[in-house]
């Protein structure tokens, strides 16, 4: 009954199926024909790239690699470029392009900063399993880049780069932007200053030579404390010259004529001292220059024993290199040393008028320099330093002037300064900090 009910509704849905045109593939009248030129057929082949790809999605993000060179040295609001290297899940090498929307990048920087600069990126596709990344960022400091393929980080993600000052133009210096100081024992006086070194907060170290004491002032000249008096107990000093400090924040001072190595805090409370007069390792004889590599070694000048001493950071002996003469390696009266990015040492050779360059175990590796007052000319070179970029900036005494070098000791320029002793550079600001024989201090 229930079956002959529903006779009428089977009739009329049988009826649709049977008689409605289904679209299950193309047909047309079989007298008509469509066809096309070789050349438009070509045409829309081509064009079918510029719609569309297959995307089989097979890239592995913990098998893409990361291609940089990791020693570029990268500027503020610089490009730099890198690359992505795509593969499969079965570890081949991809080939085809397609997949650069799925790459993501960010970054994220050590400190951060609210104000910051809106950084750029791009990714280009080569259209050949790789990728090209490029990346400007707007304001030094350590930053983390994050690649990744979506939403997972790729094999080498995240690294880590520093993004540094933009590069000093020392052919821009004519005038110091800052000169403070005068003759005598008061507060911001000296009575001839020499070493020089700035910590991290930007205060700024000065050895007071005859005054027997260290004065620290702020970025502008303004002076804040000084510590030290003549003597020979610890905190007192006997001639103090070269100055340094260390990662700790310890300032590392060359008391010449007690012929030691003392310490302090950035306070200027006393920590520890090293050193006696002798010939042995770790004795010295009038230790002008010092200066600190990455791991806190200590690195210093004696005047007297014409050498240089490594010690670690303790004030063991480690290292000692050097003899008097006027041959490779030999010297008269080093006054200066600094390192190098690479680990390289180099010393102002006082009385050969000469900059010599050494690698960290002390062996010889280039000269450069003579008496005289032309470029690449010296009389008397004294304090040195070196920027960012492993440049070579020489007081050159007697002639009243500082010399910048590049890293292979070739001239590039030079600017005044009256009778300049000591040096050093901010790494943050880039201002290079000169002490003047004639008892000011000069900023760059």
């Amino acid at each position: 009954a229930r079956l002959l009910s529903m006779k009428k509704l089977y009739q009329s849905r049988l009826n649709y199926l049977s008689t409605n045109i289904w679209n299950t593939e193309p047909c047309h009248h079989s007298l008509i024909e469509f066809s096309i030129c070789q050349k438009e057929e070509e045409s829309i082949y081509s064009s079918l790239s510029n719609i569309g790809v297959i995307d089989s999605n097979e890239i592995s993000a913990d098998k893409c690699l990361i291609s940089r060179n990791d020693k570029q040295i990268i500027y503020e609001n610089q490009e730099f470029k890198l690359k992505i290297i795509s593969y499969s899940k079965d570890g081949n090498q991809m080939k085809n392009r397609g997949n650069g929307k799925k790459f993501t990048i960010y970054t994220e920087e050590e400190q951060k900063n609210e104000n910051r600069k809106d950084n750029e990126l791009e990714i280009v596709d080569l259209n050949n399993g790789k990728y090209e990344v490029k990346m400007k960022l707007k304001e030094k400091g350590k930053y983390s880049i994050f690649v990744k393929f979506n939403g997972i980080n790729i094999n080498s993600s995240p690294f880590q780069i520093q993004i540094l000052p933009k590069q000093r133009n020392y052919n821009e210096i004519n005038q110091p932007k800052l000169t403070f100081g005068s003759n005598g024992n008061g507060n911001g006086q000296f009575y001839s200053p020499y070493g020089v070194t700035i910590n991290s907060t930007g205060n700024i170290f000065v050895s007071d030579i005859d005054n027997n004491r260290i004065q620290i002032f702020d970025f502008e000249g303004n002076f804040l404390s000084t510590f030290g008096s003549e003597g020979n107990e610890n905190g007192q000093f006997n001639y103090p010259r070269g100055i340094t400090g260390n990662s700790k924040g310890d300032i590392l001072v060359c008391d010449e004529s007690n012929h030691r190595i003392q310490i302090f805090d950035f306070e200027g409370k006393f920590v520890s001292a090293f050193g006696s007069k002798g010939k042995g390792n770790g004795q010295f004889s009038y230790p002008e220059g010092i200066c600190v590599d990455f791991n806190d070694n200590i690195y210093i000048c004696e005047y007297g024993n014409n050498r240089i001493q490594i010690l670690d950071s303790e004030g063991n002996f480690l290292l000692a290199f050097g003899s008097q003469g006027n041959e490779n390696s030999q010297f008269n009266g080093p006054a200066g040393i600094t390192i190098n990015s690479k680990g390289n040492i180099i010393v102002s050779d006082y009385g050969n008028s000469r900059i010599q360059i050494f690698d960290s175990q002390g062996k010889f590796i280039s000269t450069f320099g003579s008496e005289g007052n032309g470029n690449d000319q010296f009389h008397n070179p004294y304090g040195i330093c070196v920027d960012k970029n492993d440049n070579i900036i020489v007081c050159d005494f007697g002639n009243n002037r500082v010399q910048i070098f590049n890293s292979n000791g070739e001239y590039v320029t030079q600017f005044k300064v009256i009778q300049p002793i000591g040096i050093t550079i901010d790494s943050n600001t880039q201002n290079v900090i000169v002490t003047r024989y004639d008892n000011q201090v000069s900023i760059f």
